[in-house]
Protein backbone atom coordinates (compact mmCIF):
# COMPACT_ATOMS: atom_id res chain seq x y z
CA UNK A 1 0.00 0.00 0.00
CA UNK A 2 1.53 3.70 -1.20
CA UNK A 3 1.84 5.75 1.08
CA UNK A 4 0.37 9.69 1.53
CA UNK A 5 3.39 12.10 1.75
CA UNK A 6 1.55 14.86 1.74
CA UNK A 7 2.66 17.54 3.86
CA UNK A 8 1.28 18.87 6.98
CA UNK A 9 -1.40 21.89 6.58
CA UNK A 10 0.40 24.19 9.52
CA UNK A 11 -3.95 25.26 9.43
CA UNK A 12 -4.68 22.57 10.64
CA UNK A 13 -2.63 22.72 14.17
CA UNK A 14 -4.28 26.47 14.41
CA UNK A 15 -7.76 24.79 14.08
CA UNK A 16 -7.00 22.62 16.57
CA UNK A 17 -5.28 24.94 19.03
CA UNK A 18 -8.29 27.44 18.65
CA UNK A 19 -11.07 25.22 18.40
CA UNK A 20 -10.00 23.64 22.02
CA UNK A 21 -9.18 27.46 23.37
CA UNK A 22 -12.90 28.03 22.06
CA UNK A 23 -14.48 25.67 23.12
CA UNK A 24 -13.40 25.99 26.58
CA UNK A 25 -13.65 29.48 26.52
CA UNK A 26 -17.54 29.56 25.54
CA UNK A 27 -17.64 26.24 28.24
CA UNK A 28 -16.76 28.86 31.10
CA UNK A 29 -18.67 31.37 29.83
CA UNK A 30 -21.96 29.45 29.88
CA UNK A 31 -21.08 28.55 33.32
CA UNK A 32 -20.61 32.44 34.53
CA UNK A 33 -23.45 33.21 32.78
CA UNK A 34 -25.57 30.35 34.82
CA UNK A 35 -23.55 30.99 37.72
CA UNK A 36 -24.59 34.72 37.86
CA UNK A 37 -28.00 33.83 37.07
CA UNK A 38 -28.78 31.46 40.19
CA UNK A 39 -27.39 33.96 42.78
CA UNK A 40 -29.18 35.80 45.18
CA UNK A 41 -29.09 39.33 45.84
CA UNK A 42 -27.19 38.67 49.13
CA UNK A 43 -24.35 36.75 47.08
CA UNK A 44 -24.36 39.26 44.31
CA UNK A 45 -21.59 40.82 46.11
CA UNK A 46 -19.70 37.96 47.22
CA UNK A 47 -15.87 37.85 45.08
CA UNK A 48 -16.17 35.24 41.86
CA UNK A 49 -13.33 33.41 41.01
CA UNK A 50 -10.77 35.49 38.86
CA UNK A 51 -11.69 33.56 35.73
CA UNK A 52 -15.39 34.44 36.01
CA UNK A 53 -14.45 38.09 37.13
CA UNK A 54 -12.10 38.32 33.76
CA UNK A 55 -14.35 36.91 31.52
CA UNK A 56 -17.42 39.02 33.00
CA UNK A 57 -14.86 41.81 31.67
CA UNK A 58 -13.28 40.52 28.42
CA UNK A 59 -15.38 37.23 28.01
CA UNK A 60 -17.09 38.53 24.72
CA UNK A 61 -14.36 39.95 23.05
CA UNK A 62 -12.21 36.71 23.75
CA UNK A 63 -15.28 34.52 22.30
CA UNK A 64 -14.86 37.04 19.03
CA UNK A 65 -11.65 36.78 18.36
CA UNK A 66 -11.22 32.97 18.69
CA UNK A 67 -14.36 32.68 16.51
CA UNK A 68 -12.39 35.26 13.89
CA UNK A 69 -8.83 32.94 14.08
CA UNK A 70 -11.09 30.22 14.09
CA UNK A 71 -12.96 31.26 10.81
CA UNK A 72 -9.32 32.66 9.12
CA UNK A 73 -7.50 29.28 9.87
CA UNK A 74 -10.20 27.36 8.38
CA UNK A 75 -10.67 29.60 5.10
CA UNK A 76 -6.72 29.42 5.08
CA UNK A 77 -6.33 25.47 5.02
CA UNK A 78 -8.91 25.11 2.29
CA UNK A 79 -7.48 27.45 0.62
CA UNK A 80 -3.95 25.99 1.11
CA UNK A 81 -4.61 22.23 1.26
CA UNK A 82 -4.45 22.03 -2.97
CA UNK A 83 -1.04 23.41 -2.32
CA UNK A 84 0.43 21.34 0.78
CA UNK A 85 -0.51 18.05 -1.24
CA UNK A 86 1.10 19.32 -4.13
CA UNK A 87 4.22 19.76 -2.28
CA UNK A 88 3.80 16.57 -0.57
CA UNK A 89 3.70 14.67 -3.60
CA UNK A 90 7.05 16.59 -5.67
CA UNK A 91 9.29 15.40 -2.24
Amino acid sequence: MPKDKSSFNPFYGLLIVAGVAFSITACAYGMMVYLESQKSAADRGATAHPLLEFLAVYGTTLLFVELAVLAVATFGAIGTDDYWKRRGKSQ
